[in-house]
């Protein structure tokens, strides 16, 4: 099958879209834990069901269609050089957080977040995600990650707005968010 052309502006327009759903099933997710938001069923659940682990595992799912390797998928990383090449030392300090998962995150989004597997046997690599990587390692990748994004946008809307001093906060951000994603990497 044939794909069709897209344009860089096109492909950007879809990454942030995407990027939107992505942040509210961000918001939903960090609701549920903090208490903010009680979903009306299941809410204390002990178990894989509760809702909280449901939206969790479409987040972590969400991501990866984000950060696809794929020449026909988003790859955000990709996507910000063509449109922040200026930025490419933030890109690369996120992209190297991320990047070590990314493969296991695929395989997790395959066979449990959204194509699903008909036995555990073929089910059971898309845990390895959460077996080699800890919690706290992705869920500060995913900060990382979704800071990056927004201040990459705010900052091209400040840019196109000529704001010097929205643009020297987002410079200032986006310092920090590389420095913070280096820390936690260990590079």
């Amino acid at each position: 099958m044939k794909t069709l052309p897209t344009t860089d502006s096109e492909e950007l327009m879809i990454f942030v879209e995407r990027l939107r759903h992505f942040m509210n099933l961000w918001t939903i997710y960090t609701d549920m834990l903090t208490k903010h938001y009680v979903p009306s069923v299941g809410a204390g659940e002990e178990s894989v069901f509760n809702p909280s682990t449901t939206v969790m595992l479409v987040l972590y799912a969400y991501l990866h269609s984000l950060i696809e390797d794929s020449s026909d998928g988003l790859n955000a990383f990709r996507i910000w050089r063509k449109h922040f090449p200026e930025e490419e030392q933030a890109i690369a300090a996120v992209e190297a957080q991320v990047l070590p998962f990314r493969d296991d995150l695929r395989i997790f989004r395959n066979r449990l977040g959204f194509h699903g597997s008909r036995s555990r046997a073929h089910e059971s690599p898309g845990f390895d995600f959460f077996g080699n990587f800890t919690g706290g390692y992705t869920w500060n990748a995913l900060k990382n990650f979704k800071a990056l994004a927004a201040t990459l946008l705010a900052k091209d809307m400040a840019l196109t707005s000529s704001d010097e001093a929205a643009l020297k906060k987002y410079r200032g951000w986006i310092d920090s968010i590389a420095e913070r994603a280096r820390k936690q990497c260990g590079s």
